[in-house]
């Protein structure tokens, strides 16, 4: 079980070339929620019998990206969206 979740500044045209990418590359699913770019996957581990997943939101500059294995709590993303953009 583990959260990660890294924020850090990425300019507009490199960062929705990355989502994009994902998209395209690996399955990942957008939407604009709350100004932003919400990008998101979730997968079974390769190793143990839990979902993994990834989460990306971007807005403003900011890229949020979280990573997770076999946690996935409600709200988490839009708690932090919310604290930094209020």
């Amino acid at each position: 079980t583990g959260l990660s979740t890294t924020i850090s500044r990425m300019n507009r045209g490199p960062a929705l070339d990355m989502l994009n990418d994902l998209v395209t590359t690996e399955g990942f699913s957008c939407y604009t929620p709350d100004g932003g770019t919400r990008c998101e996957k979730t997968w079974v581990n390769a190793t143990y019998p839990v979902n993994d997943g990834r989460t990306l939101y971007w807005r403003d500059d900011v890229l949020i990206d979280t990573q997770y294995s076999n946690l996935a709590p409600t709200g988490y993303t839009a708690s932090i969206i919310a604290s930094i953009f209020g």
